[in-house]
């Protein structure tokens, strides 16, 4: 069997999982063919390929994330979905790639994405301090959360900034809303969340002036990265796709595209596709985490009081869909890696 055969088929299962829509909300039934139809090759798949072309040990990789998702009540509200993702692949980047993730978040939720970083079995330090970190001996399993600005001015600045002192390797969003080209940002209900949210589009404008990788995770059709298919999403039946409750005039779906975008049932779930690739890519089934792990950063996520998005309840779950299910999928996503790469080594391969 051809390498190539195993890690395309093993891609496209992957695929197939995390756009299962398992909570029946029919988004992931429009984004995912729309995203698919820009790649040429399975959408978790092609990030995973990306990230180890671009991604060397030791070098900086920025993960965004972060949704203050009831801002009217509280801008410090945040939710489940996005944070434990990012954590999740911080922890994938370090053992597959050994990659000193940084991770960026709104200031006031640096705290709560820090309790979910260390559940990933992070000592979160400066990113200065992980960069050290990453060359010691013995070994510390560093990473770190900082925040990024809210204000237009100031993110602009604070993205040139960055990226010139950490060189990073490559950018992904997870889960974090995404600006029009009227420069606003919204949920997927159609409200406007431009004032509280960091304004993370500019560092990934950044980033592709100066070829760093850019990847865009997403499950609601708002979600940074988003501009890949923005005009798709416009025409297609999204609920405020073209128009929005705000009255800005141009809808959900952000401007900004990245290189390569993932479409998933839940943002998560993408995150982990990613991983799960690329335990598949370097034939290390054990890059990916499991399920008590899974278990560990969702309840860290409940603890910090970061909030299910859909259900509004402070549990642990993502997206309406409680822990026993994250865990149960990411067994599935594990055993798939597994079973796959059994078939590769034997010479044969499940189709």
């Amino acid at each position: 069997m051809e390498y190539e055969e195993y890690i395309r088929a093993t891609g496209e299962r992957i695929d197939r999982l995390v756009s299962l829509d398992v909570p029946a909300r029919s988004a992931i039934q429009i984004l995912y063919p729309l995203a698919r139809g820009k790649s040429k090759e399975p959408l978790c798949l092609a990030a995973a390929k990306l990230l180890q072309e671009r991604v060397h040990q030791k070098e900086v990789v920025f993960l965004a994330t972060g949704v203050p998702n009831r801002p009217h009540i509280n801008p410090a509200i945040a939710e489940t979905d996005g944070p434990v993702g990012a954590a999740a692949l911080a922890r994938a980047l370090h053992h597959g790639l050994g990659a000193v993730s940084v991770i960026l978040v709104e200031d006031l939720i640096i705290e709560g994405m820090s309790r979910v970083t260390r559940a990933a079995g992070f000592r979160v330090l400066s990113p200065d301090e992980a960069i050290a970190a990453a060359h010691s001996r013995p070994l510390i399993r560093g990473a770190a959360v900082i925040g990024f600005p809210t204000d237009a001015m100031e993110a602009q600045r604070k993205a040139r900034e960055l990226i010139e002192q950490y060189k990073p390797a490559a950018i992904i969003a997870i889960e974090k809303g995404g600006m029009n080209e009227k420069e606003k940002i919204h949920s997927s209900r159609g409200d406007e969340y431009t004032a509280t949210m960091a304004k993370i589009d500019y560092l990934v404008l950044e980033a592709r002036k100066r070829n760093i990788a850019t990847i865009g995770i997403g499950d609601g059709g708002n979600e940074l990265g988003m501009g890949v298919i923005q005009e798709e999403i416009k025409k297609s039946s999204i609920p405020w796709a073209a128009k929005c409750r705000c009255g800005c005039g141009g809808g959900i779906a952000p401007a900004t595209p990245t290189d390569v975008l993932i479409a998933a049932t839940v943002s998560n779930w993408g995150a982990y596709g990613i991983a799960a690739c690329l335990a598949a890519l370097l034939q290390r089934p054990e890059i990916l985490h499991d399920a008590k792990v899974e278990e560990a950063l969702l309840q860290a996520a409940a603890d910090a009081s970061f909030i299910d998005g859909a259900t509004g309840y402070v549990i642990p779950g993502a997206d309406s869909l409680a822990s026993p299910v994250h865990q149960a999928f990411i067994t599935l996503l594990a055993e798939t890696v597994r079973q796959s790469l059994r078939y590769f080594k034997e010479g044969t391969l499940l189709k």
